[in-house]
C-alpha cells in the first residue's frame, strides 16, 4: 500500500521519455499568459465591480484564445493525435501520479470556466441579439454560451465570487503548471529548480498585462467605438512582475553558480555562452530590463507610447525565457563532451506560425461572434440626451 508521503515524492519526481520542443514553450507561455489575464479580470472585478468596462468584455474571450491555442501544442509536438486523446481518456489511470495527469483535466476545466464566465459578463447582450430570432438559432446560442441566459454564474454575488475564487485557483495552477512540469523531470539538471515555477509566475504575470495593454483598447473599440487604453495600473502590475522576473533570474543564477554541480555549471555556461542570445538579450535585456527601466517613472507608465513598447517586450520576454530554458535544458549531453546546437526545423517553424495564427483566428472569431456592442450605442446616445435635458433645465 503506497503511503502519503510516497504518493507525494512520486508525485514530484515522474520522468518524460520524449524530447520536448519549443512547442511546449509556446504552450507554457499562453496558457500562463492566459491564467494571469485571469487573474486580472477577477481583481478589477472584485475591487471595482465595474463589470461595464473593456477589461469585463474582452480579458476572457483573449484568455479562452490563448488556452485553445495554447492546449493544440501537445497534438503538433506527438504528432500523433491519437496519443493525445488516450492520454485524455486513460491519463489519470496510466499518467501515475505526474502532474500531467491533473493538467489534462483542469486546463480543459480552466478554458471552459474562462468560455462561461465570458458569456457571462455579455449576458444581458446575448439575450438582446437573440430578440426575434428562431427557436433552432436561440437552441445553439445556449448551447455554445452553455446555458448562461437561464444559468448565469454572476447573477448572484455569493455564486459570482464562489466561482471568481475556482477560477483563480484554477489560473494559478494553469501557470505554474509547466514550470512545475519541467522542475520535476528527471535527468534535466537546469530545470531541478523551484526557481523554475517561480520565474514562469512572475514572467506569465507580465505577460499578461502586457498583452492587454496592448489589445484591451481593441476591446474598448469593439464596445462602443472608442479606443480607449487599459486600466492604468496594468503598467504597474508589468513594472513589479518585470522587476520580480529580474530579481528571480539573477538569484537562480547566483545560487546555481554557487551551490550546483558539474553538470549545473555546464548548463550555465551555455547561457553564458552559445545561447546567451536567447538568455540573456531576448529573455532578459528585452524581457524583463527594458520594462523595468521605462517604466520605473511614474510619468512613463502614463505615456501610452512607452507603456506599448514595454507591454510588447513583456510579452516577447514570456516566450523567450521558456524557448531558453526548454532549448539550454536539453542542450547538454550525459557524457559532459561538448553541446547540442539546436536548430528550429523548418518544420517546427511551420508549427510554431501556425500555431500563433490559431490564436489571433479564434480571438478574432470571438470580436466577430460575440455581442460586443449590442445596445451599446442605444445606451450612450441615451446618456447624452439625459445631459442635455438636464443642461436646458428639462
Amino acid at each position: 500500500m503506497t503511503m502519503v508521503h510516497e504518493w507525494f515524492w512520486e508525485y514530484l519526481n515522474v520522468a518524460h521519455g520524449r524530447p520536448i520542443t519549443p512547442l511546449l514553450a509556446t504552450y507554457s507561455a499562453m496558457v500562463g499568459i492566459a491564467g494571469a489575464i485571469f487573474l486580472f479580470w477577477a481583481w478589477r472585478r472584485w475591487r471595482s465591480h465595474d463589470s461595464d468596462s473593456a477589461e469585463q468584455y474582452f480579458a476572457l474571450p483573449l484568455a479562452v484564445a490563448l488556452m485553445i491555442a495554447g492546449l493544440t501544442n501537445p497534438v503538433l509536438e506527438v504528432e500523433q493525435p491519437g496519443r493525445l486523446w488516450h492520454a485524455y481518456v486513460f491519463g489519470w489511470d496510466d499518467a501515475g501520479t505526474a502532474i500531467i495527469k491533473f493538467g489534462v483535466v483542469l486546463l480543459p476545466l480552466f478554458a471552459l470556466l474562462c468560455w462561461w464566465l465570458a458569456v457571462a459578463v455579455l449576458a444581458p447582450n446575448i439575450e438582446r441579439a437573440l430578440v426575434g430570432r428562431s427557436a433552432a438559432v436561440r437552441g445553439i446560442a445556449d448551447v455554445a454560451t452553455l446555458w448562461v441566459r437561464r444559468f448565469n454564474p454572476l447573477a448572484g454575488e455569493a455564486s459570482s465570487r464562489a466561482i471568481a475564487v475556482i477560477g483563480v485557483l484554477l489560473a494559478v495552477f494553469a501557470i505554474l503548471y509547466s514550470g512545475v512540469f519541467l522542475m520535476t523531470e528527471h535527468g534535466v539538471v537546469l530545470w531541478g529548480s523551484a526557481f523554475v515555477p517561480a520565474i514562469f509566475f512572475s514572467s506569465a504575470i507580465a505577460g499578461g498585462a502586457g498583452l492587454l495593454w496592448l489589445l484591451l483598447p481593441l476591446g474598448s473599440y469593439l464596445r462602443d467605438g472608442r479606443a480607449r487604453p487599459a486600466h492604468m495600473g496594468n503598467p504597474s502590475a508589468l513594472w513589479i512582475a518585470s522587476l520580480a522576473s529580474t530579481a528571480l533570474w539573477l538569484l537562480w543564477l547566483q545560487y546555481a553558480r554557487h551551490f550546483g554541480g558539474v553538470e549545473l555549471h555546464r548548463a550555465l555556461a551555455l547561457v553564458d555562452g552559445p545561447y546567451r542570445g536567447l538568455a540573456w538579450y531576448w529573455w532578459f535585456g528585452l524581457g524583463t530590463v527594458l520594462p523595468s527601466l521605462l517604466l520605473f517613472p511614474r510619468a512613463l507608465r502614463r505615456n501610452p507610447l512607452v507603456s506599448a513598447v514595454a507591454a510588447a517586450a513583456a510579452v516577447v520576454g514570456a516566450f523567450a525565457l521558456r524557448y531558453a530554458l526548454v532549448i539550454v535544458g536539453q542542450a547538454v549531453p550525459k557524457s559532459g563532451a561538448g553541446y547540442y546546437l539546436y536548430t528550429v526545423p523548418p518544420e517546427m517553424w511551420t508549427a510554431l506560425i501556425l500555431d500563433f495564427a490559431y490564436c489571433i483566428g479564434w480571438m478574432a472569431l470571438f470580436w466577430a461572434v460575440l455581442p460586443y456592442g449590442t445596445g451599446a450605442k442605444k445606451d450612450i446616445s441615451t446618456t447624452t440626451i439625459s445631459k442635455e435635458a438636464v443642461s436646458h433645465g428639462g
